[in-house]
């Protein structure tokens, strides 16, 4: 008999991207798919959609009684996650107990020597190496021969040799029927909401970021094909209406994202796409924008980060400052709604550089604008130059709207609410924009809605209560 996994989100919530919509966790849909490929019987429980309590989780998985519990984290949803296992293990003493995700791998030693009731990290890709773990462990066999997780030998953390990436992203089998899909909308268009991925990696090296590292600066992608007949079948088979783009770097191969465009515009599927991509590529395809539009890709993320030349260079942010301006001017003229963040938070940061940057983001307009704080993860490139300034150790707060380290000028405090007073001068010259706009627009009604979540359903809310107080 096989073993009997359960698949775990952990109960975190941060008020960040949540605001917008209950996001599917598709690293969760693409690990019980392969763990289901092995003949192991597996079910997705996403707590943190379901807003479940570490209670309740114990109360589940005590009913439910799962031979081996899989949790996946961020930095800052990492404490959650361990502190979820040392909970699970109280009512499932016997179980195999696994974390995985970005944090996992790369601070693997830590968590293993600190928490003792995690048992076997996963590092990286886990499509192969959770079916060959839960093997392994079902067997009686030494983790030794499973490549690409960390455990412990004799009491002591240990790892073993990296697995190489998945060669073909088209083998994989997303399980997207175990998924609860009431649960899973996009607020603004109250739509029902799937994440699909059309690649992984990316080829930058921004020294912020950690995604070079985690797929090991490689980039692979999936076929146009497979990926139009996914969205077809999200839409067919669970009357998806939205689907948001998880990739670090959709449209790197022109050739390959064109394709890709002209199938969905024969296919016509009539569901509403967003994305995230890099600005130089909105410039190169200014000719094929409108493509773009009749696809269905109604909302594109671009990281601006600075519109400060020197800082992008200091970031190694592969981007000319004018191209960000420039690509958020060539979709808002295609009707696309725009979307992009401002980093705030280096160590020159002043009062002034913070106003400058405002400024700058008003002039480019795009519809929607993020002021974050850069947040020097300890395994990305930045890391070894600020850790020294680092005032806040609790990672729950690595969520890039918490200051983590002071200026060289500004307090953490005083870097916070310049942040809130950004958003507050930004959203104000907005909203005076879009009453101007006909009633019956969809870029009005949208941004309407947008607006009231974030100031009402945010980290906006609590901080902007502390700041009246």
């Amino acid at each position: 008999m096989s073993a009997h996994v359960v698949l775990l989100t952990p109960p975190y919530h941060a008020g960040v991207i949540e605001i917008t919509g209950t996001w599917p966790p598709l690293n969760l849909v693409y690990l019980a798919g392969a763990l289901r490929n092995k003949g192991i019987q597996v079910e997705i429980y996403d707590a943190m959609s379901l807003n479940h309590s570490v209670a309740e989780i114990q109360d589940r998985l005590a009913q439910v009684r799962p031979q081996v519990v899989g949790i996946t984290a961020t930095t800052a949803s990492a404490p959650a996650a361990i502190a979820t296992l040392k909970a699970v293990r109280e009512v499932l003493p016997t179980a195999l107990l696994v974390m995985g995700g970005i944090h996992a791998t790369f601070c693997w030693e830590e968590i293993l020597t600190s928490s003792p009731w995690v048992d076997v990290i996963i590092r990286g890709e886990g499509e192969e190496t959770f079916p060959e773990l839960v093997q392994a462990w079902q067997d009686g066999r030494s983790f030794r021969t499973v490549r690409g997780i960390a455990y412990r030998e004799q009491g002591e953390p240990c790892a073993t040799e990296p697995r190489p990436l998945l060669e073909d992203l088209d083998t994989l089998a997303p399980a997207w029927d175990l998924l609860d899909w009431d649960l899973y909308r996009y607020r603004i268009t109250d739509s029902r909401l799937a994440i699909v991925s059309g690649s992984r990696g990316c080829d930058q090296e921004c020294r912020f970021c950690s995604q070079h590292h985690f797929w090991r600066k490689q980039y692979r992608e999936r076929s146009p094909e497979s990926l139009v007949q996914e969205i077809l079948e999200l839409r067919d088979r669970f009357g998806v209406e939205m689907v948001l783009f998880a990739d670090e770097y959709t449209t790197k191969n022109r050739e390959r994202w064109e394709k890709f465009l002209d199938l969905l515009l024969e296919a016509q599927p009539g569901v509403m796409l967003t994305m995230e991509t890099r600005a130089p590529d909105i410039v190169r395809d200014q000719d094929i924008l409108w493509k773009y539009r009749a696809a269905g890709f109604i909302h594109v993320y671009i990281g601006v980060e600075s519109a400060n030349q020197a800082t992008l260079n200091a970031l190694q942010k592969n981007i000319k400052a004018e191209e960000a301006e420039t690509a958020i001017r060539l979709l808002n003229e295609q009707g696309i709604l725009t979307e992009c963040s401002f980093l705030l938070g280096h160590w020159e940061e002043t009062p002034r550089s913070i106003e400058e940057t405002l400024q700058q983001a008003l002039r480019y307009n795009p519809d929607l604008a993020h002021f974050l704080f850069l947040t020097p993860w300890p395994y990305a490139d930045l890391w070894q130059e600020v850790a020294e300034r680092v005032e806040e150790w609790d990672f729950s707060k690595y969520d890039l709207v918490h200051p983590i380290m002071p200026s060289r000028a500004m307090s953490r405090e005083e870097l916070r609410e310049a942040m809130v007073r950004c958003f507050k001068v930004f959203y104000r010259e907005k909203m005076r924009q879009y009453c101007q706009e006909a009633e019956d627009s969809f870029k009005k009604r949208y941004m309407q809605k947008s607006m009231k979540v974030l100031f009402n359903n945010s980290f906006l809310t609590e901080f902007l209560a502390g700041m009246k107080r």
